[in-house]
């Protein structure tokens, strides 16, 4: 569980083996066992995309006490131009989808 925290701090398996001074496989490894113990497999996803696993019980989340690290995103688009119609829709879903963050 230790080398599974680890990952999802740093976001990465190879800065978390650096960290725990392991080589990177001896980390895959134990996230693999981690799973088969568990009998499931372990995901990283926008939670948005999981919320209705999450009201139908089918999934549930775990470390809630141990959040990523936010991640910034940006959208960049020609400002001297005129807007489709879909990339005004695109821009408007991803600033609702990510406005709680």
């Amino acid at each position: 569980m230790k080398a599974f925290t680890r990952i999802v701090e740093r976001r990465s398996f190879t800065q978390a083996a650096k960290d725990l001074g392991l080589p990177r496989s001896s980390v895959t490894d134990a996230v693999k066992q981690l799973e088969e113990r568990l009998g499931l497999g372990l995901i990283q996803a926008p939670r948005y995309r999981l919320e209705e696993d999450f009201g139908r019980g089918t999934r549930v989340p775990v470390l809630a006490q141990h959040p990523p690290t936010p991640t910034p995103v940006s959208l960049m688009y020609p400002r001297n131009r005129q807007l489709s119609p879909r990339v005004r829709v695109f821009i408007d879903w991803v600033s609702r989808v990510f406005a709680g963050s």
